[in-house]
């Protein structure tokens, strides 16, 4: 009797396997290299190829963080890009880099992850927390020594804070007063959910 030693997963597969990577690959649910499998928009709804890199670079996202935030933006009643606006600015991350507690977005992120900031009072280290209008952002007190808050606040300008954000650099607070509209988010000012015939898809 013939022994297989190697195996194709697909007949479009040009390298074969050995059969106990087969057996993995006919059993897996998402194709090869999908984890958790493509995120789409609904249909109808995309964001141009400058639009994605650009709001992309500007709240530091991945490729399936920005399409998971598309998603979130069309199903809400009302427009698309004010809603994609909005979900974005509110961002736990966004604000504390908004407000003055950090230099850049990426700097937040790592802020935020290690525990430096409370929202009402509760600490939070997820930098995609969404803070609803009337939550305050709140340095910890132990943390407020920080070099990185110390350095961020120094060098911000003075009334640089956003329209929705009630700053206190002396208390170390920024309380949310209203929600974020798309004229105030300067990376969506002008990029909009374009209608396509294809789907967004997280790459």
């Amino acid at each position: 009797m013939a022994v297989r030693t190697k195996v194709r997963p697909s007949p479009t597969d040009e390298v074969p396997l050995h059969p106990a990577y087969g057996y993995r690959l006919r059993r897996q649910k998402h194709p090869i290299g999908v984890r958790g499998g493509p995120r789409r928009a609904p249909r109808g709804y995309a964001l141009g190829d400058a639009d994605r890199t650009r709001v992309r670079a500007a709240y530091h996202l991945r490729g399936r963080q920005l399409a998971r935030a598309v998603v979130t933006a069309a199903r809400q009643p009302g427009d698309a890009a004010e809603n994609l606006a909005a979900e974005l600015e509110q961002r736990l991350d966004s604000l504390v880099h908004r407000a003055g507690f950090a230099r850049t977005v990426a700097e937040a992120r790592g802020l935020v992850a290690h525990n430096t900031f409370t929202v009402d009072g509760g600490k939070v280290n997820r930098p995609s927390y969404p803070v609803r209008p009337g939550q305050t952002i709140e340095v910890r007190p132990g943390r407020r020594c920080r070099a990185r808050v110390a350095v961020a606040l120094a060098g911000r300008p003075e009334g640089d804070a956003p329209p929705y954000l009630e700053v206190s650099p002396e208390r170390f607070t920024a309380r949310l007063s209203r929600e974020p509209q798309r004229q105030d988010a300067p990376a969506l000012r002008d990029a909009a959910l374009a209608v396509h015939a294809q789907e967004e898809v997280a790459r």
